[in-house]
């Protein structure tokens, strides 16, 4: 399947000071685009995003709830320290 054919991945973060740290994280990522939408910022990618916690500077806690704002992908890996998120029509590993 090519990239052309995937729908982009979305994560909807909640604008507070404790996701911040992702927000900025993405906004470093050439693949991420960042927009806003009401009290969110929306990170859109064509291509899969990966984020580790420590990086993050997160919390376990904080950690688990990243996205509690929403998600429109397919999350192909989550544990403790990192997490990878995939368009929701890629291939399957």
């Amino acid at each position: 399947m090519s990239r052309m054919s995937q729908s982009a991945l979305r994560i909807f973060v909640l604008n507070v000071p404790e996701f911040a740290s992702l927000t900025e994280a993405a906004r470093s990522l050439p693949a991420c685009r960042l927009s806003d939408l009401g009290d969110y910022t929306v990170i859109a990618s064509d291509e899969p995003v990966e984020f580790g916690r420590r990086a993050l500077g997160l919390k376990p806690a904080v950690w688990y709830g990243l996205f509690t704002g929403g998600l429109d992908g397919r999350i192909e890996r989550f544990d403790r320290d990192i997490v990878r998120i995939v368009p929701r029509n890629a291939a399957v590993a």
